[in-house]
């Protein structure tokens, strides 16, 4: 009985141990416009989960997986969407931390009665803050790679672009909880 005690007890601790190294954030945006000259009105909402973990003090795995949908006019948009990531924290400051995500963007759903297929692979930058040991404030700001995807998403609004995206409009903010 107690070495089952020391087993159980140990493995409790390197679990613990490792539980450190995780995080967990992500993405809840919820959006409604109006164009003023057609009227046109367009629902957006996203739910994309966060996960990933500190393989050291440089680098990360991690990955987004949920929902987008967009509503605008007569044509509805569901995608479900999976985004791995490597991240490479370059710059480290007391509490602030510089990085780059390179990843994959694999989005699936359904436009017109077909299978919609939107892709993309690229690198974004991004800064975070700790506030405390468990909370930071992330941001992602820009976009260098490529997107697009297959004829049935790319009517139904994918975009179909390569090349680097820096400006206000392109801003992600996030926040993490670190186990």
């Amino acid at each position: 009985m107690k070495k089952l005690f020391i087993i159980a007890t140990m493995a409790i601790a390197a679990i613990s141990a490792s539980a450190a190294d995780w995080y967990t954030g992500g993405q809840l945006t919820f959006g409604r416009t109006t164009e003023s000259l057609t009227g046109n009105k367009t629902t957006q909402v996203t739910i994309l989960p966060e996960l990933g973990y500190n393989i050291n003090d440089h680098w990360a795995v991690g990955s987004t997986l949920g929902i987008k949908y967009r509503k605008s006019g007569g044509e509805e948009r569901t995608v479900f969407q999976v985004n791995p990531y490597l991240r490479y924290t370059y710059f480290k400051y007391q509490k602030l931390d510089l990085f780059v995500d390179g990843g994959v963007d694999l989005g699936m759903g359904r436009a017109d009665g077909s299978f919609a297929l939107e892709y993309g692979i690229g690198f974004k930058p991004g800064i975070a803050f700790h506030i405390n040991d468990k909370f930071s404030l992330v941001a992602h700001v820009g976009f260098l790679g490529y997107q697009s995807g297959n004829n049935p998403a790319k009517h139904n609004g994918a975009p179909e672009n390569w090349g680097f995206n820096l400006d206000s409009t392109n801003i992600l903010f996030g926040f993490y909880y670190n186990f």
